[in-house]
């Protein structure tokens, strides 16, 4: 049985996931966005050294922060990005590192992937879905039909900005678009915040009720 865990991270406190199946000793880190000794024992208690992915749904500094830590603590894991993003973790003046006074580790995914790749997990699979607006190369990931990660693409009550570089409002308004518009009611996990569902969030987000259900609400 698949478990997500939340880990608030660094100093804006982005979500960080920790997914896993315990019986198959096999996981994977969303958005590591600092160190963390906690989170790495977790990790350990719970599949070994089982981790299999490090998925980054974008390229900013408190989503990455940690992932060049994490890769040495656990270097058989694949590092994987959108691949507009693919060079956010080298460049400070992307990943806002440098608009925050911070410094990131720079790193090289293992992967890069675009819209409707697909990711072996365990017996499921994850499905990137391309969903620019905050970044250029910003995904989620969906796993099987109950968990969507959404990054600082879909954030509960709201949707992530847009003022930064390769931001896009009219590129964020088709990706909210395509996730309201998702088959079924997945968990929603975003990288700020509290998790929804997909089903709250068609009724209760004020930027899909917008862009989306106008003519129906």
């Amino acid at each position: 049985m698949i478990k997500v865990e939340c880990f608030p991270l660094g100093e804006l406190q982005a979500n960080c996931y920790f997914v896993y199946d315990r019986e198959q000793k096999t996981g994977l880190l969303i958005d590591p966005g600092d160190r963390s000794k906690r989170l790495e024992d977790r990790i350990r208690l719970m599949i070994g050294n089982g981790l299999q992915y490090i998925l980054l749904t974008h390229g900013h500094f408190d989503h990455i922060d940690g992932v060049a830590s994490m890769k040495r603590a656990f270097p058989e894991a694949k590092i994987v990005i959108g691949t507009p993003d693919a060079d956010y973790p080298a460049l400070q003046e992307l990943n806002l590192a440098e608009h925050f006074g911070w410094n990131i580790e720079p790193f090289t995914a293992d992967i890069t992937v675009n819209d409707n790749d697909t990711l072996p997990f365990g017996t499921q699979e994850i499905l990137v879905l391309s969903t620019p607006g905050h970044t250029k190369g910003s995904v989620c990931y969906r796993l099987g039909e109950d968990f969507l990660f959404t990054g600082d693409t879909l954030i509960s009550g709201t949707t992530g900005r847009t003022d930064f570089p390769t931001g896009s409002p009219v590129e964020m308004y088709h990706s909210i678009v395509r996730l309201a518009q998702l088959e079924g009611n997945p968990i929603v996990y975003s990288g700020h915040g509290k998790a929804s569902t997909l089903e709250n969030e068609r009724r209760t987000n004020l930027f899909i009720r917008k862009y989306v259900y106008d003519d129906i609400y």
